[in-house]
Protein backbone atom coordinates (compact mmCIF):
# COMPACT_ATOMS: atom_id res chain seq x y z
CA UNK A 1 0.00 0.00 0.00
CA UNK A 2 1.37 3.40 -0.99
CA UNK A 3 0.83 6.48 1.13
CA UNK A 4 0.39 9.87 -0.51
CA UNK A 5 2.30 12.89 0.75
CA UNK A 6 -0.96 14.35 1.98
CA UNK A 7 -1.84 11.20 3.94
CA UNK A 8 1.57 11.05 5.55
CA UNK A 9 1.51 14.70 6.57
CA UNK A 10 -1.98 14.37 7.95
CA UNK A 11 -1.02 11.26 9.92
CA UNK A 12 2.04 13.07 11.27
CA UNK A 13 -0.09 16.01 12.41
CA UNK A 14 -2.64 13.77 14.10
CA UNK A 15 0.02 11.73 15.90
CA UNK A 16 1.89 14.80 17.13
CA UNK A 17 -1.30 16.49 18.29
CA UNK A 18 -2.44 13.39 20.15
CA UNK A 19 0.94 12.90 21.79
CA UNK A 20 1.03 16.49 22.96
CA UNK A 21 -2.55 16.99 24.04
CA UNK A 22 -4.09 13.73 25.20
CA UNK A 23 -3.64 11.39 28.13
CA UNK A 24 -2.46 8.00 26.88
CA UNK A 25 -5.00 5.46 28.14
CA UNK A 26 -3.20 2.47 26.64
CA UNK A 27 -0.01 3.52 28.40
CA UNK A 28 -1.92 3.79 31.68
CA UNK A 29 -3.32 0.28 31.35
CA UNK A 30 0.04 -1.18 30.30
CA UNK A 31 1.81 0.57 33.18
CA UNK A 32 -0.72 -0.81 35.65
CA UNK A 33 -0.20 -4.32 34.31
CA UNK A 34 3.58 -4.13 34.21
CA UNK A 35 4.43 -2.17 37.34
CA UNK A 36 1.45 -1.96 39.71
CA UNK A 37 -0.33 -5.32 39.55
CA UNK A 38 1.53 -7.13 42.34
CA UNK A 39 2.08 -6.30 46.03
CA UNK A 40 4.57 -3.52 46.65
CA UNK A 41 5.59 -4.36 50.19
CA UNK A 42 9.01 -4.65 51.82
CA UNK A 43 8.31 -8.08 53.36
CA UNK A 44 6.37 -9.97 50.68
CA UNK A 45 7.46 -8.50 47.32
CA UNK A 46 10.47 -6.24 47.93
CA UNK A 47 11.93 -6.64 44.43
CA UNK A 48 8.64 -5.77 42.73
CA UNK A 49 8.25 -2.77 44.99
CA UNK A 50 11.75 -1.60 44.12
CA UNK A 51 11.03 -1.99 40.41
CA UNK A 52 7.89 0.12 40.79
CA UNK A 53 9.89 2.83 42.56
CA UNK A 54 12.51 2.82 39.80
CA UNK A 55 9.84 3.00 37.13
CA UNK A 56 8.39 6.14 38.73
CA UNK A 57 11.88 7.63 39.08
CA UNK A 58 12.74 6.92 35.45
CA UNK A 59 9.45 8.36 34.21
CA UNK A 60 9.99 11.58 36.15
CA UNK A 61 13.48 11.87 34.68
CA UNK A 62 12.22 11.21 31.16
CA UNK A 63 9.71 14.06 31.54
CA UNK A 64 12.53 16.43 32.44
CA UNK A 65 11.65 16.77 36.12
CA UNK A 66 14.42 17.28 38.64
CA UNK A 67 14.08 13.94 40.40
CA UNK A 68 14.96 13.14 44.01
CA UNK A 69 14.86 9.94 46.04
CA UNK A 70 13.87 10.80 49.60
CA UNK A 71 15.21 7.82 51.56
CA UNK A 72 14.23 7.53 55.21
CA UNK A 73 14.56 5.15 58.15
CA UNK A 74 11.75 2.84 59.23
CA UNK A 75 11.09 0.68 62.28
CA UNK A 76 13.31 -2.00 60.74
CA UNK A 77 17.08 -1.60 60.63
CA UNK A 78 17.46 -3.16 57.19
CA UNK A 79 14.45 -1.54 55.52
CA UNK A 80 14.32 2.03 54.22
CA UNK A 81 11.39 3.90 52.80
CA UNK A 82 11.84 5.77 49.52
CA UNK A 83 9.71 8.66 48.34
CA UNK A 84 10.14 9.69 44.71
CA UNK A 85 9.93 13.45 44.17
CA UNK A 86 9.71 15.18 40.80
CA UNK A 87 10.27 18.94 40.75
CA UNK A 88 9.21 21.14 37.85
CA UNK A 89 10.89 24.43 38.71
CA UNK A 90 9.09 27.64 37.88
CA UNK A 91 10.57 31.02 37.08
CA UNK A 92 10.29 32.03 40.75
CA UNK A 93 11.84 28.86 42.16
CA UNK A 94 13.51 29.42 45.54
CA UNK A 95 12.40 33.05 45.75
CA UNK A 96 9.84 34.72 47.96
CA UNK A 97 7.51 34.94 44.96
CA UNK A 98 7.26 31.19 44.40
CA UNK A 99 3.99 29.41 45.21
CA UNK A 100 3.96 25.61 45.14
CA UNK A 101 1.33 23.35 43.60
CA UNK A 102 1.55 19.64 44.44
CA UNK A 103 0.22 16.31 43.14
CA UNK A 104 0.76 13.18 45.24
CA UNK A 105 -0.08 9.48 45.43
CA UNK A 106 1.42 6.61 47.40
CA UNK A 107 2.86 3.62 45.54
CA UNK A 108 3.22 1.06 48.32
CA UNK A 109 0.60 -1.55 49.25
CA UNK A 110 -0.36 -3.76 52.15
CA UNK A 111 1.58 -7.01 52.15
CA UNK A 112 -1.03 -9.24 50.50
CA UNK A 113 -2.88 -6.99 48.07
CA UNK A 114 -2.08 -6.52 44.41
CA UNK A 115 -2.96 -2.85 44.82
CA UNK A 116 -4.17 -2.01 41.32
CA UNK A 117 -6.78 0.49 42.50
CA UNK A 118 -5.05 1.07 45.85
CA UNK A 119 -2.96 2.76 44.70
CA UNK A 120 -1.48 1.91 41.32
CA UNK A 121 -4.21 3.74 39.42
CA UNK A 122 -3.48 7.02 41.18
CA UNK A 123 0.24 6.70 40.46
CA UNK A 124 -0.24 6.19 36.72
CA UNK A 125 -2.76 9.05 36.63
CA UNK A 126 -0.20 11.27 38.33
CA UNK A 127 2.53 10.19 35.91
CA UNK A 128 0.44 11.02 32.86
CA UNK A 129 -0.48 14.40 34.36
CA UNK A 130 3.19 15.06 35.13
CA UNK A 131 4.17 14.24 31.55
CA UNK A 132 1.57 16.62 30.15
CA UNK A 133 2.41 19.44 32.56
CA UNK A 134 6.16 19.07 32.02
CA UNK A 135 5.75 19.22 28.24
CA UNK A 136 4.25 22.70 28.41
CA UNK A 137 6.04 26.07 28.54
CA UNK A 138 7.72 27.58 31.56
CA UNK A 139 5.51 28.82 34.39
CA UNK A 140 6.11 31.23 37.25
CA UNK A 141 5.47 28.75 40.04
CA UNK A 142 6.96 25.40 40.94
CA UNK A 143 5.06 22.12 40.66
CA UNK A 144 5.90 19.10 42.81
CA UNK A 145 4.93 15.54 41.96
CA UNK A 146 5.37 13.08 44.83
CA UNK A 147 5.08 9.30 44.95
CA UNK A 148 5.04 8.46 48.64
CA UNK A 149 6.21 5.23 50.22
CA UNK A 150 4.72 3.64 53.34
CA UNK A 151 1.36 5.34 53.34
CA UNK A 152 0.07 1.95 54.42
CA UNK A 153 0.86 0.83 57.96
CA UNK A 154 0.72 -2.26 60.15
CA UNK A 155 0.08 -2.89 63.83
CA UNK A 156 3.47 -3.28 65.49
CA UNK A 157 1.83 -5.21 68.35
CA UNK A 158 0.94 -8.10 66.05
CA UNK A 159 3.28 -7.75 63.05
CA UNK A 160 6.94 -8.36 63.86
CA UNK A 161 8.29 -7.06 60.54
CA UNK A 162 6.19 -3.90 60.31
CA UNK A 163 8.15 -0.98 58.88
CA UNK A 164 5.57 1.73 59.56
CA UNK A 165 3.43 1.79 62.70
CA UNK A 166 1.10 4.62 61.71
CA UNK A 167 -0.44 5.94 58.53
CA UNK A 168 1.60 8.06 56.10
CA UNK A 169 5.17 7.49 57.30
CA UNK A 170 6.53 8.52 53.90
CA UNK A 171 4.54 11.75 53.64
CA UNK A 172 5.45 12.64 57.21
CA UNK A 173 9.15 12.29 56.43
CA UNK A 174 8.68 14.35 53.29
CA UNK A 175 7.15 17.18 55.31
CA UNK A 176 9.46 16.99 58.33
CA UNK A 177 12.78 16.27 56.63
CA UNK A 178 12.85 16.54 52.84
CA UNK A 179 11.01 19.85 52.47
CA UNK A 180 13.13 21.82 54.99
CA UNK A 181 16.30 20.31 53.53
CA UNK A 182 15.33 21.15 49.96
CA UNK A 183 14.23 24.75 50.48
CA UNK A 184 16.21 27.38 52.34
CA UNK A 185 12.86 28.74 53.51
CA UNK A 186 9.61 26.86 53.06
CA UNK A 187 7.58 28.50 50.27
CA UNK A 188 3.88 29.18 50.24
CA UNK A 189 1.80 26.23 49.04
CA UNK A 190 -1.37 27.06 47.16
CA UNK A 191 -2.57 23.46 47.30
CA UNK A 192 -1.77 19.76 47.04
CA UNK A 193 -3.94 17.18 45.29
CA UNK A 194 -3.60 13.81 47.04
CA UNK A 195 -5.04 10.75 45.30
CA UNK A 196 -5.82 7.39 46.86
CA UNK A 197 -7.93 4.75 45.06
CA UNK A 198 -9.38 6.63 42.08
CA UNK A 199 -10.31 4.09 39.39
CA UNK A 200 -13.27 2.01 40.63
CA UNK A 201 -16.14 3.17 38.44
CA UNK A 202 -19.37 1.21 38.96
CA UNK A 203 -22.68 2.19 37.37
CA UNK A 204 -24.58 -0.59 39.15
CA UNK A 205 -27.42 0.72 41.30
CA UNK A 206 -26.74 0.52 45.04
CA UNK A 207 -23.04 -0.15 44.41
CA UNK A 208 -22.12 2.93 46.45
CA UNK A 209 -22.17 2.81 50.24
CA UNK A 210 -21.62 5.79 52.51
CA UNK A 211 -18.95 6.30 55.18
CA UNK A 212 -21.54 7.84 57.51
CA UNK A 213 -25.25 7.37 58.12
CA UNK A 214 -27.69 8.69 55.54
CA UNK A 215 -28.93 11.24 58.03
CA UNK A 216 -25.43 12.55 58.75
CA UNK A 217 -24.63 12.51 55.05
CA UNK A 218 -27.62 14.74 54.33
CA UNK A 219 -26.63 17.05 57.15
CA UNK A 220 -22.92 17.32 56.32
CA UNK A 221 -23.06 17.17 52.52
CA UNK A 222 -26.63 17.96 51.39
CA UNK A 223 -25.77 18.60 47.73
CA UNK A 224 -23.65 15.47 47.33
CA UNK A 225 -26.14 13.34 49.26
CA UNK A 226 -28.98 14.42 46.98
CA UNK A 227 -26.90 13.85 43.85
CA UNK A 228 -25.80 10.35 44.88
CA UNK A 229 -29.34 9.33 45.86
CA UNK A 230 -30.77 10.66 42.59
CA UNK A 231 -28.58 8.21 40.63
CA UNK A 232 -29.71 5.22 42.65
CA UNK A 233 -26.47 5.21 44.67
CA UNK A 234 -24.31 4.32 41.69
CA UNK A 235 -20.55 4.40 42.17
CA UNK A 236 -20.12 6.59 39.11
CA UNK A 237 -18.35 9.56 40.65
CA UNK A 238 -15.01 10.74 41.94
CA UNK A 239 -15.00 12.30 45.39
CA UNK A 240 -13.04 15.50 46.10
CA UNK A 241 -12.79 16.19 49.83
CA UNK A 242 -11.57 19.41 51.40
CA UNK A 243 -12.05 22.03 54.12
CA UNK A 244 -12.90 25.71 53.77
CA UNK A 245 -9.15 26.39 53.93
CA UNK A 246 -8.75 24.25 50.78
CA UNK A 247 -11.55 25.95 48.82
CA UNK A 248 -9.36 27.38 46.08
CA UNK A 249 -7.81 24.13 44.94
CA UNK A 250 -10.95 22.11 45.74
CA UNK A 251 -13.12 24.30 43.51
CA UNK A 252 -10.44 24.39 40.83
CA UNK A 253 -10.20 20.60 40.64
CA UNK A 254 -13.98 20.05 40.66
CA UNK A 255 -14.49 22.63 37.91
CA UNK A 256 -11.66 21.26 35.79
CA UNK A 257 -12.94 17.70 36.17
CA UNK A 258 -16.38 18.81 34.99
CA UNK A 259 -14.79 20.71 32.09
CA UNK A 260 -13.27 17.52 30.68
CA UNK A 261 -16.61 16.32 29.30
CA UNK A 262 -17.63 12.65 29.53
CA UNK A 263 -20.52 13.46 31.84
CA UNK A 264 -21.05 9.83 32.80
CA UNK A 265 -17.95 10.20 34.99
CA UNK A 266 -19.13 12.54 37.71
CA UNK A 267 -17.46 14.34 40.60
CA UNK A 268 -18.92 15.08 44.03
CA UNK A 269 -17.53 17.78 46.29
CA UNK A 270 -17.41 16.97 49.99
CA UNK A 271 -16.77 20.20 51.89
CA UNK A 272 -15.87 19.52 55.52
CA UNK A 273 -17.20 22.88 56.67
CA UNK A 274 -16.95 21.88 60.31
CA UNK A 275 -13.14 21.90 60.11
CA UNK A 276 -12.41 25.55 60.74
CA UNK A 277 -8.99 27.14 60.39
CA UNK A 278 -5.87 25.87 58.64
CA UNK A 279 -4.76 23.13 61.06
CA UNK A 280 -6.68 20.05 62.11
CA UNK A 281 -6.39 18.58 65.60
CA UNK A 282 -6.10 14.96 66.81
CA UNK A 283 -9.74 15.22 67.85
CA UNK A 284 -10.68 16.21 64.29
CA UNK A 285 -8.84 13.18 62.94
CA UNK A 286 -10.61 10.87 65.37
CA UNK A 287 -14.06 12.37 64.86
CA UNK A 288 -13.90 12.37 61.07
CA UNK A 289 -11.65 9.37 60.55
CA UNK A 290 -13.27 8.21 57.29
CA UNK A 291 -12.23 11.49 55.66
CA UNK A 292 -8.65 11.32 56.96
CA UNK A 293 -7.50 8.03 55.49
CA UNK A 294 -4.58 9.15 53.37
CA UNK A 295 -1.59 11.47 53.08
CA UNK A 296 -3.68 14.65 52.78
CA UNK A 297 -4.21 14.57 56.56
CA UNK A 298 -0.46 15.17 57.05
CA UNK A 299 -0.73 18.37 55.01
CA UNK A 300 -3.82 19.43 56.96
CA UNK A 301 -1.97 18.90 60.24
CA UNK A 302 0.78 21.17 58.92
CA UNK A 303 -1.68 23.89 57.91
CA UNK A 304 -1.19 23.34 54.17
CA UNK A 305 -4.14 23.42 51.74
CA UNK A 306 -4.77 19.97 50.30
CA UNK A 307 -7.61 17.91 48.92
CA UNK A 308 -8.30 14.19 49.03
CA UNK A 309 -9.34 12.67 45.68
CA UNK A 310 -10.79 9.16 45.89
CA UNK A 311 -13.35 6.71 44.54
CA UNK A 312 -14.28 6.01 48.21
CA UNK A 313 -12.23 2.77 48.32
CA UNK A 314 -13.99 0.07 50.37
CA UNK A 315 -17.36 1.85 50.16
CA UNK A 316 -17.90 0.98 46.49
CA UNK A 317 -18.47 -2.07 44.33
CA UNK A 318 -15.87 -4.82 44.25
CA UNK A 319 -13.57 -2.95 46.64
CA UNK A 320 -16.04 -3.63 49.44
CA UNK A 321 -14.59 -7.14 49.34
CA UNK A 322 -11.16 -6.49 47.80
CA UNK A 323 -9.87 -3.44 49.70
CA UNK A 324 -6.40 -4.35 51.03
CA UNK A 325 -6.88 -7.88 49.71
CA UNK A 326 -5.39 -9.94 46.91
CA UNK A 327 -8.40 -9.49 44.60
CA UNK A 328 -7.63 -5.80 43.89
CA UNK A 329 -6.27 -6.98 40.54
CA UNK A 330 -6.14 -6.19 36.84
CA UNK A 331 -8.95 -8.71 36.31
CA UNK A 332 -11.31 -6.18 37.91
CA UNK A 333 -10.27 -3.37 35.56
CA UNK A 334 -12.67 -2.37 32.79
CA UNK A 335 -12.29 0.09 29.94
CA UNK A 336 -14.64 2.42 31.79
CA UNK A 337 -12.29 2.41 34.77
CA UNK A 338 -9.35 3.35 32.56
CA UNK A 339 -11.43 6.17 31.03
CA UNK A 340 -12.36 7.31 34.54
CA UNK A 341 -8.70 7.44 35.61
CA UNK A 342 -7.73 9.19 32.36
CA UNK A 343 -10.33 11.90 32.95
CA UNK A 344 -8.91 12.35 36.45
CA UNK A 345 -5.44 12.71 34.97
CA UNK A 346 -6.62 15.39 32.54
CA UNK A 347 -8.31 17.24 35.40
CA UNK A 348 -5.10 17.10 37.46
CA UNK A 349 -3.07 18.65 34.63
CA UNK A 350 -5.72 21.30 33.99
CA UNK A 351 -5.86 22.19 37.69
CA UNK A 352 -2.08 22.55 37.83
CA UNK A 353 -2.27 24.86 34.82
CA UNK A 354 -4.94 26.93 36.54
CA UNK A 355 -3.08 27.14 39.85
CA UNK A 356 0.36 27.60 38.25
CA UNK A 357 -0.30 28.97 34.75
CA UNK A 358 2.29 28.87 32.01
CA UNK A 359 4.01 32.03 30.85
CA UNK A 360 2.96 33.36 27.44
CA UNK A 361 5.43 33.35 24.53
CA UNK A 362 8.31 31.87 26.48
CA UNK A 363 10.81 29.37 25.14
CA UNK A 364 11.11 27.02 28.08
CA UNK A 365 13.64 24.63 26.60
CA UNK A 366 11.10 21.79 26.61
CA UNK A 367 10.73 19.87 23.36
CA UNK A 368 7.14 20.86 22.60
CA UNK A 369 5.19 21.19 19.36
CA UNK A 370 2.84 24.18 19.62
CA UNK A 371 -0.78 23.49 18.84
CA UNK A 372 -0.93 26.49 16.53
CA UNK A 373 1.65 24.91 14.20
CA UNK A 374 -0.26 21.63 14.17
CA UNK A 375 -3.52 23.38 13.42
CA UNK A 376 -1.85 25.33 10.60
CA UNK A 377 -0.74 22.14 8.87
CA UNK A 378 -4.11 20.49 9.38
CA UNK A 379 -5.75 23.46 7.65
CA UNK A 380 -3.20 23.37 4.83
CA UNK A 381 -3.73 19.66 4.31
CA UNK A 382 -7.50 20.10 4.24
CA UNK A 383 -7.12 22.61 1.41
CA UNK A 384 -4.99 20.35 -0.77
CA UNK A 385 -6.71 18.63 -3.72
CA UNK A 386 -7.40 14.92 -3.46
Amino acid sequence: MKWSCRQLLFLFAVVIFAAHGEINKKWMKDALQSHFSQPRHHATYPKYKMRAMRFIRDEFREYGLETHLDTFNTLLNKVSGINVIGVLKGKHFNTDDDVIVGVAAHYDTMRDTSGVDDNGAAVVAMLQAAKKVASEPLRNNTVIFAAFDLEEWEDVRTVTDAACGSISCGCLNFMNTWVPNFWSSTPVVSGVMVMDTIMNFDETRQSQKLPVSSEMMRRLFPVAAKSIASDGSQGDFLTAIGRPADSRILDAFVNQFQNQGQGQYEVEKFMLSMLKGNIISPDDISRYEHFMRSDHAIFWQAGIPAIFITDTANFRGYMQNCYHKRCDTMEKVTDSMIEFAAKTSRALAATVNQMAPTLPNVNSGHQTFPEVVILFWVVVLAMLPM
